[in-house]
This record gives structure tokens, C-alpha cells and sequence, in this order.
């Protein structure tokens, strides 16, 4: 059974419906290891949110590689928050990597390579004393069939590695053994030397696995979209943007090619996760700012300024005091909520949020869920940057959204 405050945030629709069921299974579903890396790129959330020494950021944590990336910025502090337990358990492991182990090499080879034979025995060593008993007992321990498989979670840094595992990894990797079993080779989009080699790459090597029946069949299915992540109200929000015959595998390709042929391949550690499901550990140049060594003093000296909670960033908000966080980063979480949760959150940061705070958010859709959403008297109290908003979605190198949105607190 999942955890309670996740059915609440996930199934807004009746039980006994087939969206309620949809919902429930999915909660199901994300009551688990999901995400071993953050997907929203933090460059364009860095710019939006014009961080200062000052800024008191309230991020949802997933992957927590932006959260780290944020503590680069200076800001006062930061506090990553997720209503999914596993989330924050990565990002306490990578606190205390980071804190804790002798090496930068052995921080990075924890998480920018994900695998390695020193990994074990550096968290015997280093690591295990300094988790919290929550923490510790879930990377020492795993459901019974996993444990059979693949031994403890900290074993999965040397069984296949970091981002060989997650439930979002499985999926990535159960697509690209079916892209290489229609001939297609996703890798190879990380040799190219330009864009325009990307983009005759991509159509040659990537563009022939979205047009295959398999997937155009595999794509409609509830579980596939489960594995991509995609709650089912946040499809049925891509469904209402497709006309003239367009399906939402047409959306995915779209996305797919604006990842592989729209930012230099050289330094978007999206595109190298997403097609070949790993960094760039040669040059290390297409690897998140946290995990380059030129940052790694500076990280573990910010790391103090650093919060964890397991929760609702809206409870999260809502229990602050007046000016407790003046930068919100609320990822795609607009999409999973019903219009009652979406005016209880934005109430919540009207009545604790300062004026000049700055809130940004992804949505499936290009267009932002509040205008038809909430109260016109509680949307008035803030200002919607459109044409930022516009701007930074276009240079997000991650492009697996529809719209990036930047609100400021009138």
C-alpha cells in the first residue's frame, strides 16, 4: 500500500472511477524509488529565481541534484522537500558523500559515475554513521524480490549501478534495449561534434524508434507512462493538446528531437542520460555543476544550508512563518493537482511568501494551469512573467515539458 500522503496528493478523482483507479495505481507505483536523477534543468530555474545571498529556497527534492545545484548559487539556505521518502534518502546519501568521504573521485564515483568497486566499502567506512536510522535502514535493505536480484540498495553503485536503477531507469533501459532491437542507436548522439551532425544522427538513429508500430502501441499504455513518470492527470493534460490526428508518441518525439538536436550534446547531461543513460565521465563536461570537481569544495562548504523534509511542500509552507522562503520551486507538481490543492498551495505561498518572492513551475502543457484554476482575487496577488517564462522554457536543456513558468509575488 502507499504511503497515505501520497494517495491523498495523487488520487483527487473517485475511487471507484477508472481515472481513481488510474490514480491509485500510480501512487502505488511512485511509493518507491523513481528518479535517481533530477529532470528539470536547474541553469533556467537559476535564472529565473535571480538567487541571492539572501534567497531562502523551498525546492521539491526529487533526484536532489538541483537542490545541490542551487547551494552553488549562495543563497541563505535551502530546503528540499518531497512527499516521496526515497527521494530524500538519495539526497541525505548524497549530503553525507559529500560531506564525509576523503575524495572527490570518490564522491564522483558514487554519483557521477554511479557505479564503482570502491563504493561499498567507502559507505561502510564512511558514510552508513553519518545517515539517519530511516536512511541507513533503506540503503541497507530492499523489497524481497530486489534483494534476491540485486542484494541491498547500496548495492545497486556496484550491481550495473546508480542509474541502471530507479523505476525510471528500468523503463529507460527497457527502451533502449527495444530501440536497439528495431535498429536504432540512441548513443550514438553523444559522438556528434555539432548540431548538425546531432540533428542527422537523431533522424537516422533515434527518429525511426518513435515512428516503429511496437511503440506507437507500447506508448498508449497506463504502465508505460507510469515508467516515464506521467501521473495520470498530468495525461490526460498532454491529451488535451493533441489535434489533427496527433498522438502523444507525435509529443514525445518533439521532445525527444528538441533534447538531442536543440543545446550542444557536449554539456547537456540530459541528453547523455536519457540516450545513453549516463554522464559524460570522459571530459566531464555534461555532468550536473554539483558534481564537477571545480565545485566540489564549494558544495561541501554550503551543505550546512541544506534542509531535507519528507512531506507536502504545501503543509511545508503552510506550517512557515511569514518570510521563511522567498523562492519556490515547485517542479511539474501543478499538473498533479485539482483545482482545490492548487488554490490550498498558492494561498499558502500568498499568505507566507514576502513581496518579490519568485515561484517557478513546469506544466505538460505550454500553458500555466492558475489563470482557469484559481480565484481571480488570489492569481491578482501575483504577477505572471510571461515572456521570461517564455524565454528560459526555450533554453531548457532537459525539454521533456510543454511550458516553464516564473511568478513573483506583487
Amino acid at each position: 500500500m502507499a504511503d497515505q500522503r501520497l494517495l491523498d496528493a495523487v488520487v483527487i478523482d473517485e475511487p471507484a472511477t477508472r481515472q481513481g483507479i488510474l490514480q491509485k495505481l500510480f501512487a502505488v507505483w511512485f511509493d518507491s524509488f523513481v528518479y535517481n536523477q533530477v529532470w528539470e534543468d536547474p541553469r533556467v530555474d537559476i535564472a529565473a529565481l535571480e538567487i541571492t545571498a539572501h534567497s531562502n529556497i523551498l525546492t521539491i527534492s526529487s533526484g536532489g541534484c538541483n537542490a545541490l545545484n542551487y547551494l552553488l548559487e549562495d543563497p541563505n539556505s535551502v530546503t528540499a522537500v518531497d512527499l516521496n521518502r526515497y527521494h530524500i534518502y538519495l539526497l541525505e546519501l548524497k549530503i553525507a558523500a559529500a560531506t564525509h568521504l576523503p575524495r572527490y573521485e570518490d564522491f564522483y564515483e558514487f554519483f557521477g559515475e554511479g557505479y564503482g568497486p570502491g563504493t561499498r566499502g567507502n559507505y561502510e567506512e564512511y558514510l552508513s554513521t553519518h545517515l539517519s536510522t530511516e536512511t541507513r535502514e533503506f540503503w541497507g535493505s530492499n523489497s524481497f524480490f530486489a534483494r534476491l536480484v540485486h542484494g541491498d540498495r547500496i548495492d545497486y553503485f556496484t550491481n550495473g549501478g546508480l542509474y541502471e536503477h530507479s523505476r525510471n531507469a528500468y523503463f529507460l533501459r527497457f527502451f533502449h534495449w527495444l530501440a536497439r532491437r528495431l535498429g536504432c542507436d540512441p548513443a550514438s548522439i553523444t559522438k556528434a561534434d555539432n548540431l548538425k551532425e546531432q540533428r542527422q544522427i537523431y533522424d537516422r538513429s533515434i527518429k525511426p524508434f518513435f515512428d516503429s508500430r511496437v511503440i506507437r502501441s507500447i506508448g498508449k499504455m497506463p504502465l508505460t507512462l507510469f515508467g516515464l513518470g506521467i501521473p495520470p492527470q498530468q495525461f490526460e493534460e498532454l491529451k488535451q493538446g493533441l489535434s489533427d490526428g496527433r498522438t502523444l508518441i507525435d509529443i514525445f518525439e518533439e521532445r525527444a528531437r528538441r533534447l538531442a538536436c536543440e543545446y550542444p550534446i557536449r554539456d547537456n547531461y540530459f541528453a547523455w542520460q536519457a540516450f545513453s543513460r549516463r554522464y559524460d565521465g570522459k571530459e566531464r563536461i555534461a555532468v550536473p555543476e554539483y558534481l564537477k570537481q571545480k565545485n566540489f569544495d564549494k558544495l561541501r562548504a554550503a551543505l550546512p544550508r541544506l534542509a531535507t523534509v519528507i512531506g507536502s511542500v504545501t503543509d511545508v509552507i503552510r506550517d512557515s512563518d511569514y518570510g521563511t522562503f522567498d523562492r519556490f520551486v515547485l517542479l511539474d507538481a501543478q499538473d498533479w493537482m485539482d483545482g482545490k490543492a492548487l488554490q490550498g498551495l498558492w494561498e499558502a505561498i500568498a499568505q507566507r511568501a514576502e513581496p518579490g518572492a519568485r515561484i517557478v513551475f513546469r506544466t505538460a502543457q505550454a500553458r500555466s494551469p492558475l489563470e482557469q484554476n484559481l480565484p481571480a482575487k488570489l492569481i491578482d496577488r501575483f504577477s505572471y512573467e510571461k515572456e521570461t517564462s517564455e524565454t528560459l522554457f526555450r533554453q531548457d536543456r532537459a525539454s521533456i515539458y510543454g511550458g516553464f513558468h516564473l511568478y513573483v509575488k506583487k
